[in-house]
């Protein structure tokens, strides 16, 4: 269908040529729309192929990681590690608990594991005779903890000290800043999320989308229309799953109001056009030159929306991008030899670190690999950049 067929041009004297550049905006947003669930069709099906195969044995290797990280936390206490190595300890801990969260299949509670690390550090910190703090020490904390919340934090010099000599006060304070920053975000997102049958769906007689900003972007302006207002409260009166006795329409009516929502939310005026070529097959939007425009800028934005959509599914670094990227090259024949191959890679690194749990049962055996590690990271280095900066120069 074109945009022709919803649009009252008869007040209107739009030319042949705009129209044909509007019909053909709006066919573009179209042809973009399915390739767009195209393609998301595509990831959504190998997740599901790879799920089953591979979810088991991420699970495997990931109860591996738990129990190295657990095995690494048991030296902690251990005083004869110092200095350089016991940095390089803390550095591999992190690095193990890093991957543990990074990984989407993770059945593992990482949060146990870092209270338990940190108690650990707590307790040995406990055990060691107080230290000096510098100005550059603190300089660097106030960094850190700026780079952690976006804002320097009212602490004074001698609160910083404290906290230092004091590690569960730190984590304590962390973690009431942590609370709060999330039941910040909680709080907008409800705000933003009205669900259909909240009381914010009731479509009053002073329910309206219209803004009082006059400045608002072109392609959004179309949405704010009064026309859009009065669609809305149609579509939305004919989608309401209350209206339905049937379970199967009923079910198949909260989805489409839930895309209304969307719709909404995203002041996608477009969306409430397509809506109504589908269900509310007599409705004609009473257009002028002005709504014309709007119609037009609109088309253009989604037109954008959609190719940095498709943009972001082919780069994104959401978990069904990700697999398709990593395994999805070839034919089907192709891709299951590619996940045998990495489930079998999974078993093998978790049986690595069930091994080195079992090698590295001393104090002299973690040293030994702390010092390979620390070893390894200097012979990266002088691979790097960094050895050829003197020809740069």
């Amino acid at each position: 269908m074109t945009l022709m067929a919803i649009i009252d041009n008869s007040e209107l004297n739009t030319s042949n040529k705009q129209w044909q550049k509007l019909d053909k905006l709006w066919q573009d947003v179209e042809k973009k729309q399915a390739r767009n669930q195209r393609y998301r069709a595509k990831l959504d099906g190998f997740y599901e192929e790879f799920k089953p195969l591979i979810e088991s044995k991420e699970h495997v290797v990931c109860a591996a990681t738990g129990k190295w990280i657990q095995h690494l936390l048991t030296f902690v206490p251990r005083k004869t590690i110092k200095g350089n190595q016991r940095v390089e300890l803390y550095g591999w801990i992190e690095e193990e608990l890093t991957i543990l969260e990074a990984n989407p299949f993770n059945p593992i509670s990482t949060t146990d594991l870092r209270e338990f690390f940190t108690s650990l550090l707590i307790d040995f910190q406990s055990t060691m005779p107080k230290q000096t703090v510098s100005d550059e020490e603190l300089e660097a904390l106030r960094e850190d903890l700026f780079g952690m919340f976006g804002e320097w934090l009212p602490l004074s010099n001698e609160e910083l000290i404290d906290m230092i000599h004091h590690p569960e006060r730190f984590q304590a304070y962390i973690h009431d800043m942590l609370s709060q920053s999330n039941n910040a975000e909680a709080q907008d997102e409800h705000q933003d999320d009205v669900e259909w049958d909240e009381p914010g769906w009731d479509m009053g007689d002073d329910f309206s989308f219209e803004n009082d900003d006059s400045e608002l972007p072109m392609s959004t302006a179309l949405f704010e229309d009064k026309a859009m207002t009065k669609l809305y409260r149609q579509l939305a009166n004919q989608l309401h799953p209350d209206k339905e006795q049937d379970p199967a329409q009923k079910a198949l009516k909260k989805d489409l109001m839930q895309l209304l929502s969307q719709a909404k939310k995203g002041k996608d005026a477009l969306a409430l056009l397509m809506m109504a070529q589908e269900h509310l097959p007599e409705y004609k939007l009473i257009a002028d030159e002005g709504m014309i425009k709007r119609v037009e800028a609109a088309l253009y934005s989604k037109i954008a929306l959609l190719n940095q959509d498709h943009q972001f599914m082919q780069h994104g670094n959401d978990i069904k991008s990700e697999i398709w990227r990593r395994f999805g090259g070839g034919g089907k024949a192709s891709r299951a030899k590619t996940l045998q191959q990495y489930g079998d890679l999974l078993i093998i690194e978790a049986e690595a670190l069930y091994a080195k749990i079992n090698n590295v049962t001393t104090v002299q055996a973690l040293r030994e690999q702390l010092s390979q590690r620390m070893h390894q990271q200097e012979l990266n280095d002088m691979m790097g950049f960094g050895m050829f900066e003197d020809f740069l120069d």
